[in-house]
């Protein structure tokens, strides 16, 4: 049986290759179409593959929630099935996408567009 500190050091392995998943993904972002779907699917897998449950129901350790919700699903270990660990799923990324309208909406951006008076200016200064 594992202990408490093995979940913790596996989490932080598992935490890791998915830091390591997620750049790679954001550094071929734009090979897909639309800003927004583009972002909104960024979000989904993120949520997807880094929202923790508890693995068992009865233990406080941590496992990443796609696996529990697979490996229930597939062995019938509780009634819930699947949905013991798609509704964090569900509720993180329903968060997220919240979040990023909010941020969308308000505008920010790290490329301001430049005006032409402000290039003027700088080069009559000069």
């Amino acid at each position: 049986m594992y202990t408490v500190e093995n979940y913790h050091w596996g989490l932080v392995g598992y935490y890791f290759g998915c830091l390591l998943i997620m750049l790679y993904l954001w550094r071929f972002r734009a090979l897909i179409p639309g800003r927004h779907f583009r972002s909104l699917l960024l979000l989904l897998i993120a949520s997807v593959i880094l929202v923790p449950v508890t693995a068992y129901t009865d233990n406080s350790y941590l496992a990443p929630a796609w696996f529990v919700s697979l490996f229930e699903g597939f062995t019938e270990a509780t009634e819930e099935g699947y949905l013991r660990a798609a509704l964090p799923i569900a509720i993180v990324y329903a968060g997220s996408v919240i979040v990023y309208f909010i941020w969308a909406m308000l505008g920010f951006r790290r490329n301001k567009p430049v005006t032409e008076s402000s290039d003027t200016e700088e080069l009559a200064e000069e």
